[in-house]
């Protein structure tokens, strides 16, 4: 017949203590999101990882990726380190595009600029209102 669920154990899928990334998973009332490094595969809390989303250019063809540091703006994400050596290992094994499910070359240099203090520009996620 199976397993019966009433024998599981509770599972807590991406969550662990923030002071234990990386070692032994304990699960408590402080949990912290966790997420993987698409970079490094490195796991990390989720706020010390950059999300980054994939926006579709003004002729629908290609993509390009841009920073989300709100961790607000709409689809499917992928976190890297915000460390240039991270972004420079995920796109030589090509995850990203993969991470965010794409198909075809992904345009990086808006992450870039942003991975390396330069002048990014208006925040891609949008206007605030003066709440965070």
């Amino acid at each position: 017949m199976g397993r019966d669920r009433a024998h599981r154990l509770p599972r807590h899928v991406g969550t662990v203590d923030s002071s234990v990334v990386g070692g032994v998973e304990a699960v408590h009332s402080g949990c912290v999101p966790i997420r993987t490094c698409i970079g490094c595969r490195q796991r990390a809390a989720k706020t010390d990882l950059l999300r980054l989303v994939v926006r579709a250019d003004d002729d629908g063809r290609s993509a390009r990726v841009v920073p989300d540091p709100r961790g607000r703006m709409p689809g499917r994400g992928a976190y890297l380190h915000p460390d240039p050596a991270c972004l420079e290992q995920a796109l030589r094994r090509r995850s990203l595009p993969r991470a965010l499910r794409v198909s075809g070359p992904v345009e990086t240099s808006g992450v870039r600029r942003y991975l390396e203090g330069e002048e990014y520009g208006p925040d891609p996620s949008g206007p605030t209102t003066g709440c965070q």
